[in-house]
C-alpha cells in the first residue's frame, strides 16, 4: 500500500511578463519561506516562481517523507493543477536545495515536462546519504535494513530515491552546484549524479562554500538566471559557465 495522499501549500511569486515557470523546492525540515528570497530573484529574471511546501513540511500535510519518490508524484500533480487553471507559463524548470535538489532531479526523471533543473547540494541516493548522518558508525547491512523498513512503513521503494539513477533517465538540462567545503553532503554526491547523465548535465563546484552557505552564494542567482534563460526561453541566452569535476572519489 502506498503512502496516503497529501495536500500541498503553494505560493506564486510572479514576474512582470513571465517567460517560463520555475518551481522552487526547499531542504529537509524547512519550508517554502526559506526560498522566498531566491524566488524573488527568479521572478526578477523573468520567470513565474512557484514555491511549494513539500509533503510533511510547512503548511502541507503528510506524515511520511520518501526522499523524492512520492514527492515527485505530488509535484507532477501540482503542475497538472496549475495547467488546469491556466497558471503554467511556457517551459517548466525546477531549482531545489539539498532534499529539494534531489527531489527536483527525481521529478525530472519521471516527468518529461521538466526542461531544466538546478540542483544545489543534492544527494546521489538515499542509500548513499544516510550513512553520513548517523551519529555512530553503523554497518552497511544495518543501515540498509533500516532504510528498507522505512520504505515499507512509508509506502515507497527506497531504491527509487536516487537522483543518480533519475539523471540517467531524463532529457532535462541539469546544472549541479555544490560547495567544495560541504561536509554534510560532500561534493562527490554531485559528481556521481553528473557522471550518470553527463550528456545533458553540467557541474559547478564552488570553493569556500559549505552545505548551508551555498544557498546564499551569489553564483547561484547568477547561474539560475543564465541556465533558465538558456533552456526555458524561446530565445536562448549565452550559456552559463560549466566546470567539469575530477573523477568521483
Amino acid at each position: 500500500m502506498g503512502p496516503p495522499n497529501a495536500t500541498l501549500s503553494v505560493e506564486i511569486v510572479d514576474a512582470k511578463d513571465p517567460q517560463g515557470t520555475v518551481f522552487l523546492l526547499h531542504g529537509i525540515r524547512a519550508d517554502k519561506g526559506s526560498l522566498r528570497g531566491l524566488a524573488k530573484s527568479v521572478a526578477a529574471a523573468g520567470f513565474r516562481a512557484v514555491l511549494v511546501d513539500l509533503r510533511g513540511h510547512g503548511r502541507s500535510t503528510g506524515d511520511y517523507l520518501s526522499y523524492g519518490v512520492v514527492e515527485s508524484r505530488d509535484l507532477a500533480q501540482t503542475l497538472d493543477a496549475l495547467e488546469a487553471r491556466g497558471l503554467r507559463v511556457g517551459a517548466v524548470g525546477v531549482i531545489g536545495f539539498s532534499y529539494g535538489a534531489a527531489t527536483a532531479i527525481e521529478w525530472a526523471g519521471q516527468d518529461p515536462r521538466i526542461r531544466a533543473v538546478i540542483a544545489l547540494a543534492p544527494f546521489a541516493s538515499l542509500r548513499k546519504v544516510v550513512p553520513g548522518y548517523t551519529v555512530l558508525p553503523l554497518s552497511s547491512s544495518f543501515v540498509n535494513e533500516a532504510i528498507d523498513l522505512a520504505g515499507a512503513r512509508g509506502g515507497f521503494d527506497p531504491d527509487q530515491a536516487s537522483p543518480m539513477v533519475a539523471n540517467a533517465h531524463t532529457d532535462a538540462h541539469v546544472l549541479l552546484i555544490h560547495g567544495l567545503d560541504d561536509r554534510r553532503i560532500p561534493p562527490w554526491h554531485s559528481r556521481l549524479i553528473f557522471a550518470a547523465g553527463s550528456g545533458h548535465s553540467a557541474i559547478l563546484l564552488v570553493p569556500g562554500e559549505g552545505h548551508l552557505s551555498i544557498l546564499e552564494a551569489p553564483v547561484v542567482r547568477e547561474q539560475a538566471a543564465l541556465w533558465f534563460a538558456e533552456y526555458l526561453r524561446d530565445r536562448p541566452a549565452a550559456p552559463p559557465a560549466r566546470v567539469q569535476p575530477a573523477a568521483p572519489r
